[in-house]
């Protein structure tokens, strides 16, 4: 993988990782306290995975630059909308989202692992698997949550 294709992947990614941003930093509308706690913390979670690829770019020589600018990021890219009035329709579409993120993580990790390359490997190991770890475990904290707060 050269640097121009690992700084376009990393640009996607950041693109992501800000939408995960507004997903969860409207944490204080929720009613449940369970939840506003929780997003309160992924939102934090989400601004350290910012933070970590802005960092690997700039340490890249690139510019950060998220591929879709304000608005909202996730229902662009995958084509959903997301309705925070109604609380268990946003955990429903915040699980989808989290589960996509783990995959594309996952995937990402993988191939960063195959090439022999000590910052690619670095990258992998530092920054893809961890968030991919976070990513997994919000997952499985909203399909809890979901599954205790169903809708009658």
């Amino acid at each position: 993988m050269d640097n121009n294709e690992l700084i376009g992947e990393l640009n996607k990614i950041l693109t992501l990782e800000h939408g995960h941003l507004g997903m969860y930093e409207n944490f204080m509308s929720y009613k449940d306290k369970d939840v506003r706690r929780t997003f309160r913390h992924f939102m934090e979670l989400e601004m350290e995975h910012v933070n970590k690829i802005q960092n690997i770019l700039r340490n890249l020589g690139a510019k950060p630059s998220p591929l879709v600018e304000g608005g909202d990021i996730i229902g662009k890219m995958f084509g959903i909308t997301i309705n925070i009035a109604d609380e268990h329709a946003a955990l429903k579409a915040f699980k989808f989202i989290e589960e996509k993120s783990h995959e594309g993580y996952l995937k990402f990790t993988v191939k960063l692992e195959k090439e022999n390359s000590n910052l690619l490997n670095y990258i992998a190991e530092e920054i893809t698997s961890s968030n991919q770890l976070e990513s997994y475990l919000q997952y499985l904290w909203l399909e809890d949550k979901l599954n205790v707060t169903r809708p009658s």
